[in-house]
Formats: structure tokens, C-alpha cells, sequence
């Protein structure tokens, strides 16, 4: 599912208004299901294997959450990272 314009009303169920909430205040503090948990499970429902959202954190980013236990060993993802920026092994990582 791809979320990367944000939400537009009309177009989204009103519930994906809050997807950027702060879940772990809402988890830890309010003791409540975070929407974006909540969507998680419509987005499973509804057959898609994962969620593409701009990043927070750089306003150029993108990122991908992958539901694992949805996929099927028929599917394929393949790496986009046309500017080299995404670690190549292990080693990468430090």
C-alpha cells in the first residue's frame, strides 16, 4: 500500500489522518491500541504485504514496513537505492 502522499481526505478512511501518531505514548501512557497499529491490520485485511510511508525523520526519505508473515515464497522484493546510500553487508552497518 503505498502512503507516501499522506493523507488526503475523500481518498483515505479518516482513521489514516493519525497514522504518524506517537504510538508509544498512546501504548505506554494512554494503555490504548495506537491507530497506526489498527491500520497495520486493515492494511493485512486487506491483502497487501506492507505499507510505503514518507519518513519523518528525512523529509526525502522513504520507508517501507514489510508484514513477513504475509509474504509467500512466490514474492520478489528487490532493492531501489539508486544513490548507494542503503548498507551492502554487515559491515556496512558500523
Amino acid at each position: 500500500m503505498d502512503f507516501t502522499q499522506g493523507f488526503a481526505a475523500g481518498m483515505w478512511n479518516p482513521l489514516w489522518e493519525d497514522f504518524y501518531c506517537d504510538w508509544r505514548t498512546i501504548w505506554f501512557n494512554d494503555r490504548t491500541e495506537p491507530p497506526s497499529w489498527v491500520l497495520g491490520d486493515a492494511v493485512i485485511a486487506a491483502g497487501a504485504k506492507g505499507i510505503l510511508f514518507r519518513s519523518r525523520l528525512s523529509p526525502s526519505g522513504t520507508n517501507l514496513v514489510r508484514y513477513v508473515d504475509e509474504l509467500a515464497t512466490s514474492d520478489n522484493l528487490e532493492v531501489h537505492d539508486p544513490s548507494g546510500s542503503l548498507p551492502h553487508n554487515q559491515s556496512s552497518w558500523k
